[in-house]
């Protein structure tokens, strides 16, 4: 019993994934896919440190009456 709970989720994997290049072998997957045009990733530059005010501008002082004229977007 504990052989065939061990045994049997291995094989039912090696199962699909032949099964997937099978498709793949049938279908024609020796050519790769084309790249969907205008699609480029585009990198982001990261954070400021977090004690570190953006541009070497000093942080404001707290403002309680600023604090609450915010609102949630």
């Amino acid at each position: 019993m504990v052989l065939v709970a061990v045994l049997l989720p291995n094989l039912m994997l090696v199962a699909v994934l032949a099964l997937g290049r099978y498709e793949e072998l049938v279908l024609g997957g020796d050519e790769p896919a084309a790249e969907p045009p205008g699609r480029h990733l585009v990198a982001v530059p990261d954070l400021p440190p977090a004690g570190s005010a953006p541009h070497g501008e000093a942080e404001a002082p707290y403002d309680r009456a600023a604090a609450r004229r915010r609102h949630a977007a």
